[in-house]
């Protein structure tokens, strides 16, 4: 059981299934509710979102492609240096767009942070203001502990960061959420 992301997915599916593997078009329907999957130990866990309490979060909208890839892999030096410890209170939650629970897996294995199982999170999109488009990805917005919306995109503040290799510069960036 589990849930079709998409009725075109579906369709596809039902044409091809001894193609197109089952594991690619079902939800995470694994995922405890209101949870976050993460591989930082190196296997699948799952965290409940209470470690999002009273923190600052950065939602990372995009999906397992060339510029999100690029973008995850350097923003990657910067979340190590602005979170150093668990209890820091900042955290970075990938809010996916991609087509298969196989794209997905592949990139989220390779953050440090958490994200949303895998399932269609059109609502989120739609909740921060970033289009399903994948031209306007990666997204990246910061939300106070309060739930407001802070920067509706730091992402060309993170590669300022990177490119000029002053990592702890976004650390100032989310101080200003409190």
């Amino acid at each position: 059981t589990g849930y079709i992301v998409d009725s075109e997915t579906r369709r596809a599916y039902q044409k091809n299934h001894e193609l197109v593997p089952l594991s690619d078009v079902l939800s995470d329907n694994e995922a405890p509710p209101r949870s976050f999957i993460t591989f930082r130990g190196g296997k699948q866990e799952y965290v409940s979102e209470d470690v999002l309490t009273g923190k600052v979060v950065a939602l990372f909208f995009g999906a397992n492609g060339p510029f999100c890839c690029g973008f995850a892999r350097n923003f990657a030096k910067v979340y190590r240096v602005v979170k150093r410890e668990e209890s820091d209170p900042f955290e970075v939650v990938y809010v996916g767009a991609d087509k298969s629970r196989r794209e997905f897996n592949r990139f989220v294995k390779t953050m440090p942070w958490l994200a949303l199982p895998f399932r269609d999170n059109t609502a989120v999109f739609e909740r921060y203001g970033v289009p399903m488009e994948v031209g306007y990805w990666p997204r990246m917005v910061i939300v106070s502990p309060s739930d407001r919306v802070i920067f509706e995109d730091a992402v060309p503040i993170a590669k300022k960061c990177f490119q000029e290799k002053k990592p702890e510069a976004f650390g100032s960036l989310l101080a200003s959420a409190w």
